[in-house]
């Protein structure tokens, strides 16, 4: 499976990635910052690629595409080089297993889970 790249990852990781022998993306090395979202959700349709990204734009991605997003939330405050490592590993495990949602977070500890969605419940004060 190919790996895009958002432009928000440093290229550290596309070079960590495309090193490894990964058949890797990233949108700064196609040329393409600022790509509008709607050309990368096309993407997601027609391909077979994973997204990394950090934007949670994409939580809302239609089921029926043929590409994967991964959203992650490892923290910007961690050093690059910590970061770099947590991605890497953890789509060195991801690509291991086969997956059937289209939508998963990368959690701080490394480890990819199915996108829940968060409901806030609602109480009602009374009068």
């Amino acid at each position: 499976m190919n790996i895009l790249l958002d432009e928000n990852f440093p290229l550290a990781l596309y070079f960590r990635l495309h090193s490894a022998g990964f058949d890797v993306e990233h949108i700064i090395v196609l040329g393409q910052r600022g790509l509008p979202d709607a050309s990368i959700r096309q993407r997601l349709v027609t391909e077979a690629l994973l997204f990394l990204t950090q934007d949670t734009e994409f939580e809302d991605l239609a089921g029926n595409t043929k590409g994967i997003v991964m959203i992650s939330r490892v923290p910007q405050r961690l050093p690059i080089a910590d970061r770099v490592e947590t991605w890497y590993n953890a789509l060195v495990e991801f690509l291991a297993r086969e997956h059937h949602n289209t939508l998963f977070e990368l959690l701080e500890t490394g480890e990819a889970v199915p996108f829940q969605i968060k409901h806030l419940s609602h109480r009602s004060s009374g009068p």
